[in-house]
């Protein structure tokens, strides 16, 4: 049995614990120290905590919660944004423990479930799918069940699409900043509003559906090399070749269910298109059906899993 203690988090340990993390998933999902530093920016209010399994100077495992109190997130709830251990170091105890940590710590804040995958500054919307077979035997001893399955889709802007056929008086264009944050804020209040915000301060072209001039939905398109990345272009490397991303999107409730949103799509994809990229990945959906018709198929698949704290 080796020797190990578990201590706080340090920034200085992002290094060594992306390279834990791409010793398990770096051929699909790639993470960057650069990047997991820029999502791990928790408000000073808010009680979010992680903690190193460490061996002499050598990290065998980490574990980062969120322990938000914003309106959108579910009450109590708090997010894993990443649990890893290093191969050689399990069954050791290490992740029983440094989840036990957690869990404790979570549950002094008043907090009643911890849910892997999601939340504010998340890696990934769920346990990646290329886990280990032992990651869900690991939690679902620990008292963990499954949760809804998402997916990353991809599409190869060097296959033909479908025209765009606009209905009179529809048009798709760049918006300013603060008619859509408006027009978010009205539509689509909460999370949405910081994502789009943050897209446009890291130069992303938010794109507004209009109808008859009156903005009625809006499409997030990033383009290559943005910086810092949004979700769709967090493992953008693994591509072979140059990636844009698209989302998130939506149609304001009045002008839904009229072909629009599928139109605002492939009109998006189109606008990508232009900015040199081969591929364009949309993150975190469940409606690849709805994609596919954009010529979206799935690239990477998530499942979340939900742990109540007695």
């Amino acid at each position: 049995m080796m020797s190990w203690a578990i201590e706080p988090y340090r920034d200085e340990d992002a290094t060594a614990i992306a390279a834990l993390w791409n010793e398990e998933f770096g051929d699909h999902l790639p993470l960057s120290p650069e990047l997991l530093l820029q999502r791990w920016r928790p408000a000073p209010s808010e009680p979010a905590a992680g903690w190193v399994a460490r061996q002499g100077e050598r990290v065998l495992g980490a574990l980062l919660v969120r322990l938000p109190a914003l309106a959108w997130f579910p009450q109590g709830v708090g997010f894993v944004t990443l649990f890893v251990v290093a191969r050689s170091a399990r069954r050791q105890g290490i992740g029983r423990t440094l989840l036990a940590q957690a869990t404790a710590h979570a549950k002094a804040h008043g907090y009643h479930a911890l849910v892997f995958g999601g939340g504010p500054g998340h890696l990934v919307p769920g346990i990646p799918t290329t886990a280990p077979l032992a990651t869900w035997r690991f939690l679902r001893g620990a008292g963990a069940f499954p949760r809804e399955v998402f997916h990353d889709l991809l599409v190869d802007l060097t296959l033909p699409t479908l025209a765009t056929n606009w209905p009179e008086g529809v048009t798709l264009e760049p918006a300013p900043r603060d008619e859509m944050l408006s027009f978010l804020a009205r539509e689509f209040p909460g999370e949405w509003e910081i994502d789009v915000a943050e897209a446009y301060e890291a130069g992303a072209t938010i794109l507004g559906l209009r109808r008859n001039h009156e903005l009625i939905g809006f499409a997030a398109t990033h383009h290559p090399g943005q910086w810092p990345p949004p979700p769709s272009l967090f493992w953008a490397q693994a591509l072979p070749g140059v990636a844009a991303g698209l989302g998130p999107l939506g149609i304001a409730a009045a002008h839904r269910k009229q072909g629009l949103g599928l139109a605002m799509v492939r009109g998006a994809l189109e606008q990508l298109r232009q900015t040199g990229a081969r591929w364009v990945v949309i993150d975190w959906t469940e409606l690849a059906t709805f994609y596919g018709r954009a010529g979206a198929h799935v690239w990477r698949t998530y499942q979340m899993a939900a742990l109540p704290l007695a």
